[in-house]
């Protein structure tokens, strides 16, 4: 049976509509300062349980509206978008090395979070937003072992690209062509083809349960079709592995990658960096903007459990302080943006009983995707993009930062360093090639080792010299990993949820059957279904609008976005939705033999 429902998407008392272009903020939603009238007695206080990307979107749009808002974080403001400073680093006036739980990349078709970046006003003053410290990047390097060319999908932003450049762009795709049998590259494209134009009733009733690995029957591809199309496309972007990743969402994240590089459905760019570390350009200017419209902020303060009242609301959530002091929140409205692992701690079996649904999560399931940074003494860009080893056993993405931080020397550190490389580890289970042991069983200088190794492996393979050991003058992973009584098995304090085959039916909606309680994070349905800061933001609005309605408030709702879908696909689609509901199989599912 299809369960599509965002639940807070519509209704005949909503008042929510979408909009196409970022900055349609502030003046054309009229927030600018009139309050929100709030029904029930005028309640108006919001407390917001976590101070992430999705903690801080809605406080942001509670404080437009009138609300009197405050946001309770155990850790520090940003969650895993935060900048990590390495401290005791900066000298000479210098900041503290940059640090991060990863690095930040906002994909052309993320429309939530740009339309909410454009309304944040800039460090510094004067008429910028956060938005306008976003830098394009040109495209994407897959990198590869074996002495094979690596493919460089790159625009030349300085005019037409060089003979070298136009050689090794052919050679690459020889290669990699060559690799794949052609009817293998034939496959991939069909199911693409079908994913691209089947009907929302397939993708939730027969894509959701069906694992990426199973649509790709990988079990009869060669090892190249594995590395690039199923593993490329679900572990090395979001964490999950191609054995349990939902084709639904990961198909949904394939084809707008597809559509962003025809130039469809997106912003504009393929994607965007920003071009300071993440705190100094991001979130401390909304942190700032924020306090001015009247948030505050409870920073060190943990919640640990939330009790339900006699009238069937939240009557209070506890938190606990820095120093073990304890407090009682009672505010009028709650809205958890906690992540999976921490929400579904504070649901009691009374919460659990007034909604199953929130006993559904405990079946959510979360991996880890973590980062480390080396500083080096040069300026190491590779390209004016990412980097995907895709041969690498831990799945490896890398991005060198400095070339859209400006001065960083003279920003940074103790002026030698003029590099940050920053690297997503998302596969911990499998062994390196140079310790032979998996990442979560490594020291944390065996991390540092083994994750140079597999990039210089694949960067360094055809004779050039990437990442010398001479230019590596320290390196950071992020705190996240620890190693609990000094043992030698890693833990992980910030896993990310993945969208495992099925897990739509375990994830929450916007709105709970607790009338006061609202949810507000990636593992919420939104329309990615993925672990991401657009997902996070997303599910952040919907569940504003959810309580505004809920208030009687008359401000408008926060502007929502529906995912792009090919006007030339659209009718497709609907008879997709009719060969679905006949019981057939999509009309371009057909036997294929190899």
């Amino acid at each position: 049976m299809e369960n599509n429902d965002l639940r807070g998407r519509g209704g005949p008392a909503r008042r929510t509509f979408v909009v196409g272009t970022l900055g349609a903020g502030a003046t054309a939603l009229g927030i600018g300062g009139v309050p929100a009238l709030a029904a029930g007695g005028g309640r108006r206080k919001v407390a917001v349980l976590g101070g992430g990307v999705a903690g801080l979107t809605a406080a942001q749009e509670l404080a437009e509206r009138g609300f009197e808002v405050t946001v309770w974080e155990r850790k520090e403001l940003g969650g895993k978008s935060r900048s990590i400073p390495v401290k005791g680093t900066g000298s000479g006036g210098r900041k503290d090395l940059p640090g991060e739980h990863g690095f930040r990349y906002v994909p052309g078709f993320y429309h939530h979070l740009p339309e909410t970046m454009a309304r944040i006003p800039a460090a510094g003053g004067g008429d910028e937003s956060v938005h306008d410290h976003l830098v394009a990047q040109a495209g994407v390097l897959y990198s590869r072992t074996g002495g094979r060319e690596d493919l460089q999908l790159e625009s030349n932003p300085d005019g037409l690209p060089s003979l070298e450049e136009i050689q090794r762009l052919v050679t690459a795709l020889v290669q990699q062509l060559g690799a794949l049998p052609a009817r293998e590259t034939a496959f991939f494209a069909r199911q693409i083809a079908i994913f691209a134009t089947s009907g929302e009733k397939r993708r939730f009733g027969q894509w959701e349960k069906t694992p990426w690995r199973e649509f790709l029957r990988t079990d009869e591809m060669s090892e190249e079709f594995r590395r690039m199309f199923a593993e490329g496309l679900t572990t090395h972007l979001v964490a999950s592995r191609p054995d349990i990743a939902s084709t639904r969402a990961t198909g949904i994240l394939t084809e707008l990658y597809f559509y962003a590089l025809a130039g469809r459905g997106s912003t504009g760019k393929l994607g965007r960096v920003l071009d300071a570390p993440t705190s100094e350009s991001w979130i401390q200017p909304w942190v700032a903007y924020l306090r001015e419209r009247g948030v505050r902020f409870q920073v060190g303060w943990t919640v640990d459990r939330l009790t339900l009242g006699d009238d069937g609301r939240l009557a209070s959530a506890h938190a606990k302080g820095p120093g073990g002091e304890e407090r009682r929140i009672e505010d009028d409205w709650f809205v958890c943006a906690l992540p999976v692992e921490r929400a579904r701690e504070l649901w009691s079996p009374e919460l659990r009983r007034a909604d199953p649904a929130l006993a559904r999560m405990d079946k959510l399931r979360t991996e880890w995707m973590n980062g480390i940074q080396y500083y080096l003494d040069r300026p190491t860009p590779v390209l004016n993009g990412f980097v995907d080893y895709l041969d690498s056993p831990w799945a490896l993405v890398s991005l060198s930062q400095a070339q859209y931080w400006g001065d960083f020397p003279a920003e940074y550190g103790d002026g030698k360093a003029a590099e940050s490389f920053s690297v997503n580890i998302a596969q911990w289970d499998e062994p390196g090639i140079l310790h032979k042991k998996p990442a979560r069983e490594c020291t944390p200088e065996e991390i540092a080792e083994e994750t140079l190794a597999q990039m210089r492996a694949a960067l360094e393979d055809t004779g050039r010299t990437v990442l010398p050991e001479k230019s590596v003058l320290r390196w950071h992973l992020d705190p996240a990993i620890s190693y609990p009584g000094g043992g030698s098995t890693a833990a992980n304090d910030e896993p990310l949820i993945v969208s495992e085959a099925g897990s739509w039916d375990n994830r929450p909606g916007h709105r709970t059957a607790v009338p006061n309680l609202f949810l507000a994070a990636d593992y919420v349905r939104d329309n990615l279904s993925c672990a991401t800061m657009e997902g996070a933001n997303e599910t952040a609005k919907r569940a504003v609008n959810a309580l505004l309605e809920a208030a009687g408030s008359d401000a408008d709702p926060c502007a929502v976005h529906e995912l792009y879908a090919p006007p030339e696909f659209r009718l497709l689609r609907k008879a997709d939705d009719v060969r679905y509901r006949l019981g057939l199989p999509h009309v371009l599912d057909t036997p294929w033999k190899f």
